[in-house]
């Protein structure tokens, strides 16, 4: 099974911004290496950023997200609540409810601390961290 890799609207954000990062992410997903996912919650964060401070953008991000598997929002487990400010427990709990292997975050503020830690039931890192050290499950 391909591993699940959830995508946090910060990272959903500054791919429809462009750049070589993204470009490998989004293709060694479509090469079959993983499977893309984020939430709604996560996309409607995402496209209101953009629509504020670069709406030439959301067309990039409506691109991206036909590679994108959108799951549903979840119930956050009270272990979750303690680990990250209110705003972002939707996000931890979309992508442990969806079995998700690892979640990308280039919010070092409040991700970071989660980052190198092996007691979460996934990995947390950021985007460029991920596609240099990402090697698919055979």
């Amino acid at each position: 099974m391909k591993t699940r890799v959830f995508l946090d609207a910060n990272v959903l954000f500054s791919a429809s911004l462009g750049g070589e990062v993204w470009s490998a992410i989004w293709g060694a997903a479509e090469a079959g290496g993983y499977q893309l996912v984020s939430s709604p919650y996560a996309v409607v964060e995402a496209q209101e950023n953009l629509e504020r401070k670069r709406p030439p953008a959301l067309r990039e991000l409506s691109r991206l997200l036909r590679s994108v598997t959108l799951v549903a929002e979840a119930e956050a487990a009270d272990w979750t609540r303690t680990l990250l400010p209110e705003k972002d427990v939707p996000i931890l709990a979309a992508a442990v409810a969806a079995g998700c292997g690892v979640l990308l975050s280039g919010d070092l503020r409040h991700f970071g601390p989660l980052m190198n830690r092996d007691d979460l039931p996934l990995t947390v890192m950021t985007p460029a961290v991920f596609i240099r050290s990402f090697r698919p499950e055979n």
